[in-house]
């Protein structure tokens, strides 16, 4: 839909990618950042209340979520083989499912910037708990402030820290597995024939799965990285893929030792870090909380600004939201958006609000955007044949919407697990927010406010 009188200056200017920030992510930078981005504090904290669920089979529970994350992500994965697009999620569902659609989506994801707290908040605590000296609110604010320095400097700086400290986070994890491996009984974890080894039975092994769930598919946000990658439609999919073994051995080996080195009863719903000061001498245990919590969260929060920026500058650029919204400083750094998360980051450390039931519950909103997303890419053989039949990881048409009905089925028993969780004033707000939306986007779309860009993913001819 087109705007008459558009300011086409301004348009250009809100849409243009600094030449310093094109192609600077290539396949180890963008690996790091998934990895970042996937393994969070969830590793440490969500292992006891699993072992409560379904006790020695733990390790084999996180097997499974990552198996059923990763084929939540394959579609997305496959799809960014077939064409460039610059707006993760967004592009996929204003392109392929409608531009009314679209512009819902981004209003719903702002959301997602009140998770920014989250992460300085479980730092404040992690911190804290290791120098009861220091105010962990004040360390939580600080390092938000230094990851937000840290990207205004440009996507290139960002990419390169985030490479350091998932290195390190690797390392610490590896350290946790391998010494622990040297004091560990493997007697009930590997014994698949004991009675105990599924000590919830079948109903708890499912259950941990889904607890375990949204700790293994934050990978799938490397797409809003098309802007500044490197060949994207090969580097993007396979950094995705690359990070699924990864997974693989840090959260089975770690959830394996934590079974394993100390008797069930006493790490069952306590966090990793009962069972490293237990593995770990002294030294290695301050190595281990730094390196591993601490920087799992620091990895998360570099790559959770980052990977805001593209979604909101083409939107931005579509007309969904003003202008300048998506403008850039000297190093291509979108401070608009940037300056936006620091303070929705901010605002509720500072003022002691807590947003972890809001955030924590958000997964109505999440699930209707994920179903958006399948919805969307069940037009790609029809909307775009062309790219579709050229896309390095095309697979036969009948493949393709199987994938995406299975992926679909796994989303929709996540769903109903997750939703039991729901209070009705928290079902209330989630059908409020998309209501909200909704109407914010049709109200646009009427007014003739949007000038969407089809970016070339869809064919024309």
């Amino acid at each position: 839909m087109e705007v008459t009188g558009m300011d086409t200056t301004t348009t250009q200017a809100a849409t243009k990618v600094k030449k310093s920030q094109e192609g600077v992510l290539g396949f180890k930078e963008l690996w790091a950042i998934g990895v970042g981005q996937v393994i969070g504090a969830g590793i440490i904290t969500l292992i006891g209340p699993s072992i409560a669920l379904t006790g020695p089979s733990v390790w084999l529970a996180y097997f499974c979520a990552i198996c059923l994350g990763a084929m939540t992500v394959l579609p997305i994965i496959i799809f960014s083989s077939a064409t460039k697009y610059k707006g993760g999620d967004y592009s996929v569902i204003t392109m392929l499912g409608g531009e009314r659609l679209g512009g819902m989506f981004i209003i719903g994801f702002s959301l997602q910037m009140l998770g920014m707290s989250l992460f300085g908040t479980a730092l404040g605590w992690y911190v804290s708990s290791m120098f009861p000296a220091l105010n962990g609110q004040l360390i939580g604010i600080l390092f938000i402030i230094l990851f937000y320095v840290v990207n205004m400097l440009g996507v290139a700086d960002m990419a390169n820290l985030q490479k350091l400290m998932s290195a390190i986070l690797a390392l610490a994890l590896l350290m946790f597995i391998v010494v622990g491996a040297t004091k560990a009984d493997f007697s009930q974890t590997m014994d698949f024939t004991s009675p105990s080894f599924l000590s919830g039975g079948a109903s708890g092994f499912w259950a941990a799965i889904m607890l375990l769930f949204y700790s293994c598919n934050g990978y799938r946000f490397n797409v809003n990285y098309g802007a500044q990658a490197k060949d994207p439609k090969r580097t993007i999919p396979w950094s995705m893929i690359a990070v699924i073994p990864v997974l693989m051995v840090l959260y089975t080996g770690v959830a394996l030792m934590d079974a394993s080195v100390l008797p069930l009863d006493t790490v069952v719903n306590q966090p990793l870090t009962l069972a490293a000061k237990e593995i770990l001498p002294s030294a290695l245990f301050y190595a281990f909380m730094f390196g591993g919590p601490i920087m799992a969260l620091l990895t998360t929060m570099n790559s959770s600004f980052g990977a805001m920026v593209g979604p909101f500058s083409k939107a931005s650029a579509d007309g969904w939201l003003p202008a300048k919204v998506a403008a850039t400083n000297k190093r291509g750094s979108a401070y608009v958006i940037l300056t936006a998360e620091l303070i929705i980051g901010l605002v509720p450390i500072i003022l002691n609000l807590s947003v972890k039931t809001i955030v924590s519950n958000m997964m109505l909103i999440n699930a209707v955007y994920q179903f958006l997303v399948y919805y969307s890419l069940f037009q790609v053989p029809k909307k775009m044949p062309k790219k579709w039949a050229a896309a390095s990881m095309h697979v036969k048409n009948p493949v393709w919407y199987g994938i995406l009905i299975i992926s679909t089925l796994i989303q929709v028993v996540v769903l109903i697990y997750s939703v039991r969780s729901l209070t009705p004033g928290l079902a209330i707000f989630n059908f409020a927010v998309l209501v909200i939306c909704f109407a914010y986007a049709a109200v646009r779309y009427k007014m003739g406010l949007t000038h969407v860009d089809k970016e070339g993913m869809v064919d024309l001819e």
